[in-house]
């Protein structure tokens, strides 16, 4: 058995050196690399909300849907004011938008009335 081993890598004995030689290069140059890499001192990422311009549609639903203190009852229908759809609060996509964000309204009329139309998932989401 161990001779068949022998025969074996003396027959392969060219293309077990050159695999061993290119996994060797591949290391080093991959050390080489991190070696030479910049070691930047790297800061976090700090998001703020950014300043917007309040455009009519955001100062319309300003006037329509005043904020209202969080333990009070929101409403019955979703909105963004970054999107000009509303959502039932049970929907998936109604569930992404950040609390800052939300818009609410007490009936489609409203939402309608404040250029909202639903969202393509809707009647999915129908109680």
């Amino acid at each position: 058995m161990l001779s068949y081993f022998k025969n074996l890598v003396n027959e392969h004995e060219s293309d077990i050196i050159l695999t061993i030689g290119i996994i060797l290069i591949a290391l080093i140059s991959f050390g080489a690399g991190q070696l030479t890499a910049p070691q930047a001192d790297i800061e976090s990422v700090i998001i703020q909300n950014p300043i917007t311009n309040q455009n009519s549609k955001a100062a319309s639903i300003q006037q329509a849907m005043p904020v209202t203190d969080q333990a009070e009852e929101q409403g019955t229908f979703v909105g963004s004011i970054n999107s000009n759809k509303y959502h039932w609060p049970d929907c998936s996509f109604a569930k992404r938008i950040s609390e800052e964000n939300q818009v609410w309204f007490s009936s489609e009329a409203e939402a309608q009335a404040a250029g909202y139309i639903r969202c393509g998932s809707f009647e999915k989401y129908k109680p």
